[in-house]
């Protein structure tokens, strides 16, 4: 499946980032309800007030349950 852009956000960041610090990304559903933090170090210094901009992409289906299956 080739990727499907489904979304971008922008923000400014609150403070300073190096290249060998790690920024991490979290993606909340509802406000209690949330996936795992993402880490990874971003590939140029970041300063405080830098706007930075996220997109997120599909890059696969979720697996078919045995419920879903077997309503099809």
């Amino acid at each position: 499946m080739d990727p499907v852009k489904i979304g971008q956000v922008e923000a400014y960041m609150t403070t300073d980032i190096t290249t060998d610090e790690e920024l991490k990304v979290l993606l909340r559903v509802v406000w209690t309800a949330k996936s795992t933090e993402t880490p990874f170090k971003p590939a140029e210094n970041l300063k405080r007030g830098d706007m930075v901009r996220l997109t997120l992409e599909k890059v696969s289906e979720a697996p078919k349950t045995e419920q879903a299956e077997k309503s099809e």
